[in-house]
């Protein structure tokens, strides 16, 4: 099994208040642009244009990368995902086979954004999740963390980078999830969760260039 390392690092507006993560990027045969939820077939950015009411007119190349860079300035909402490096069990990119080697560096993400205050996490509650490796991320730093059990959304708080990081679990964007929870309803979800601030022209239109940056580990 080879090493995969994410490509993007994380992606959060000046001002974002809120960061959604996931686990890791789908295989590269499933991208329709470079950036994070390339796969068309996923609901992720269905949703987001959704709440930013901001209706979805490119599916490929540097205009759909640009686009989905602009909901997110409009929303105040940055993603990013739990892993930096994996390694994958099965040609496919169901997180069941996807092996953790690296943890994002979500404390370092914190510590540069200052105005996170809040965590949602999509996908399982699983132990191969993001939930799930948010959890083992934690404890490598001891820190426990138990997310309580029952309807999503399920919420919790916890001490990060000197602060309260409220931490949220929807459910996850993908197709195949959405058999179980429809497109309206995690739209719904998800909208309860962002705070919607109003879009500033050129913040929309500058690139941002903090992909990939490096971060340091906040003191605990």
């Amino acid at each position: 099994m080879h090493e995969e390392s994410h490509p993007w690092g994380n992606y959060v507006p000046n001002g974002a208040k809120s960061i959604i993560i996931g686990t890791f990027p789908p295989t590269l045969r499933n991208w329709s642009y470079d950036f994070f939820y390339p796969n068309k077939n996923n609901y992720f950015w269905r949703i987001m244009s959704r709440i930013a009411d901001s209706p979805l007119q490119y599916f490929s190349g540097i205009e759909a990368v640009e686009e989905r860079k602009n909901i997110l300035n409009r929303l105040g909402v940055g993603v990013s995902d739990m892993g930096k490096i994996i390694r994958r069990t099965d040609k496919n990119s169901s997180d069941e086979n996807l092996e953790i080697v690296e943890y994002m560096d979500i404390f370092g993400i914190l510590e540069e954004k200052p105005s996170l205050r809040k965590i949602i996490f999509t996908s399982s509650a699983g132990k191969s999740s993001a939930i799930g490796w948010f959890k083992s991320y934690l404890a490598l730093h001891g820190i426990a963390f138990h997310m309580p059990k029952g309807k999503r959304p399920l919420r919790t708080f916890v001490q990060l980078a000197g602060k309260n990081i409220e931490t949220v679990l929807l459910y996850s964007t993908s197709a195949r999830a959405g058999a179980a929870v429809s497109l309206d309803v995690l739209t719904e979800l998800f909208r309860n969760e962002i705070s919607v601030k109003k879009s500033v022209p050129h913040e929309e239109k500058r690139l941002s260039n903090n992909m990939g940056d490096k971060h340091l580990y906040a003191n605990l």
